[in-house]
């Protein structure tokens, strides 16, 4: 394995001052991600989903099949990030933070892991830099604090690829086995894909440096593949007896349907948008700021181009990089249905690759790294900041200040919260799975109309239109926010005509 070598140190800034610097940004960045857990609310529709159908599980106590409504079971993605999040209620509580942590403790667990990657293949200092890189890129910062089933894969992928590769070079055979443990929380994680993505890298790079004797020798195949299916086979087997169908779907519907069969109609939670057929690398570019930019540098200043560009056949460890980075991304580039987190498996290669530019080009001890590191953390304190001086910002997608109108205004506890047509994922996260739904015209009229209801309603964005007029006429605004109208039937009004 090649060695790259290490610039010339600037006087006065030795590299034990170096990384010192270095690692108190990455301190500081993770510790933001950390603290700003709590300090936003949930926001539809992706986040609050998934937070709610962790509410559903932990309330409920079935931890086999997640549910999306009641009797109304979530086929779309496995269940580690809900078993995570739910597990997280339990011994927290229900809030912002104990919803968002297990998204935490994967960004923190994928920073390590590429430290070790870096670390180990060239220097502390280079680990200490690909950490920051990566804690501090744009979409990793994110996820690192969304509830969603990206973060999960993300880190089961990143254990997959390092540990390959720690395997294959001859650390030990634990790696080994820790390589088809990550194999097996991706099948948890997200599914097959999770398997996928990772293989595709590694079959790509093991065909280009002819690494097939070293894969056979230094995996555990036997043992490995018996781990794997000891720990994936058995939920999907008994999620399949729970709820028939589930494999059907989640196979053929999740997998191949979705992104092979044009306008596919199997979909029963809502297609993605639809972009353009290689769309995924602006993603990539958009992902991976603000270090996406010290390779842009590098294609536009010409003395920099050669040592940020490499031949990669000399060193087959920038080349294995490589393989980790681009494959997923030109898997999905002829998928029309795709979203920007599709990237995330990527981004650990991405932050070691920024971390090998920024030494070749002698910058991996400017003063400008822990000042990149920082625009992250400084935007998401900046939106922090502005959600808490104006809360009810009609532009947030959250039910938060509905919900807490609502519990302020109720004078007593048999009042109900009654959604008018629709009901946002994060009217059940805030009202603790207590909000009930009117979907038709007709089921608002007996709730409205029936003298003994007691119940306030809302009506989210233009559900308020398709109230009848006389309905309309009964009902006055008590409360407004993020685009929703907290409603109570008007005083002296008793219902029935």
């Amino acid at each position: 394995m090649s060695q790259a070598p290490n610039p010339p140190q600037p006087e006065g800034r030795p590299e034990n001052v170096v990384a010192a610097t270095l690692l108190y940004a990455l301190v500081a960045v993770v510790a933001v991600r950390l603290v700003t857990l709590g300090f936003y609310p949930i926001l539809d529709k992706t986040e609050a989903r998934y937070a709610e159908i962790a509410l559903r599980m932990a309330a409920g106590g079935d931890w086999i099949t997640p549910f999306i409504e009641p009797g109304v079971p979530f086929w779309a993605k496995p269940p580690l990030s809900t078993w995570a999040s739910a597990l997280s209620y339990v011994v927290f509580g229900v809030n912002e933070f104990a919803a968002r942590l297990s998204s935490f403790a994967a960004y923190a667990l994928g920073i390590g892991l590429a430290y070790r990657m870096g670390a180990d293949a060239r220097d502390r200092l280079f680990g200490i830099s690909a950490a920051l890189a990566l804690a501090s890129m744009a979409l990793a910062f994110y996820l690192g604090g969304a509830v969603m089933t990206d973060p999960a894969l993300a880190v089961a992928v990143t254990l997959v690829m390092v540990a390959y590769w720690k395997a294959t070079a001859g650390h030990g055979r634990v790696w080994g086995y820790l390589f088809f443990i990550g194999c097996g929380v991706a099948l948890l994680a997200k599914g097959p894909v999770g398997v996928v993505l990772p293989a595709l890298s590694i079959a790509v790079w093991v065909a280009w440096h002819n690494r097939w004797k070293e894969t056979w020798r230094n995996l555990p195949w036997f043992g490995g593949t018996a781990l794997t299916l000891l720990l994936a086979l058995p939920w999907y087997i008994a999620a399949e007896r729970a709820t028939p169908g589930f494999l059907e779907y989640f196979i053929f519907g999740e997998h191949f349907a979705r992104y092979l069969v044009p306008g596919w109609k199997g979909d029963l939670y809502g297609m993605g948008r639809v972009f353009p057929i290689g769309t995924i690398w602006l993603f990539a570019l958009a992902a991976t700021l603000p270090w996406s930019l010290v390779y842009v540098r590098a294609l536009v200043v010409k003395s920099e181009r050669a040592a940020v560009f490499p031949p990669l056949g000399r060193d087959p460890w920038l080349a294995y990089l490589v393989c980790w980075a681009l494959a997923p991304l030109v898997f999905f580039t002829f998928a029309h249905n795709i979203l920007l987190t599709y990237v995330a498996t990527s981004l650990p290669a991405f932050a070691l690759l920024a971390a090998h530019a920024l030494r070749s080009i002698g910058q991996d001890r400017d003063y400008r790294v822990p000042a990149l590191a920082a625009i992250a953390p400084a935007v998401v304190i900046a939106l922090v900041a502005a959600i808490e001086i104006a809360p009810d910002n009609p532009r947030l997608p959250t039910q938060r200040g509905i919900v807490m109108a609502y519990e302020r205004l109720k004078p007593s506890p048999r009042y109900e919260l009654v959604y008018l047509f629709e009901k946002p994922y994060s009217a059940d996260f805030y009202s603790r799975l207590r909000a009930r739904i009117a979907r038709t015209p007709e089921e608002a009229r007996r709730l409205i109309e029936d003298p003994a209801s007691e119940a306030y309603f809302v009506a989210p964005g233009p559900m308020l239109a398709r109230l009848p007029q006389d309905l309309r006429d009964r009902l006055e605004v008590v409360a407004s926010g993020q685009k929703s109208l907290l409603l109570h039937r008007k005083s002296g009004d008793t219902g029935g005509q």
